[in-house]
């Protein structure tokens, strides 16, 4: 069995530290989020856990990609490279679950969905930004 984190430099073992955090800060959000949004309906629980999921899987794959396929000799470019790739990966999946949620799940409440998917967001971005301690004196 090999171990995954000895490959990883000291700043991605830092970031992956980081998004481990920021992952599971998103999760007890959605469980949160989809818990009382169950309170209004099941539709609008069920809309908040697809919103969360189609925000939650890609972000798992992109940080997977990034992080884990970086090793310390590889060059500037080959890393901006697997950034670009890994963002379009990204976004793909998202495309893809969006539109597989759209077709195949009836009934839907597009406002849990979309409410859902835009909070994961601004919990991510607020929680990097506290867990980033040179933006604390902004």
């Amino acid at each position: 069995m090999r171990n995954e984190h000895q490959k990883l430099g000291v700043h991605a073992r830092i970031a992956l530290q980081q998004f481990k955090k920021i992952f599971l800060i998103q999760v007890v959000s959605l469980v949160v989020i989809a818990g009382v949004s169950l309170l209004h309906s099941p539709t609008a629980a069920w809309s908040s856990l697809f919103g969360g999921v189609i925000f939650l899987l890609p972000a798992y794959v992109y940080a997977r990609r990034v992080l884990h396929a970086r090793n310390a000799k590889s060059s500037p470019g080959a890393v901006v490279r697997q950034l670009y790739s890994s963002e379009i990966w990204k976004m793909g999946i998202s495309i893809a679950l969006f539109s597989a949620v759209f077709i195949l799940i009836q009934p839907l409440n597009p406002f849990s969905l979309f409410g859902t998917y835009i909070w994961l967001q601004l919990v991510g971005f607020v929680a990097q930004l506290k867990l980033n301690n040179r933006f604390l004196k902004l």
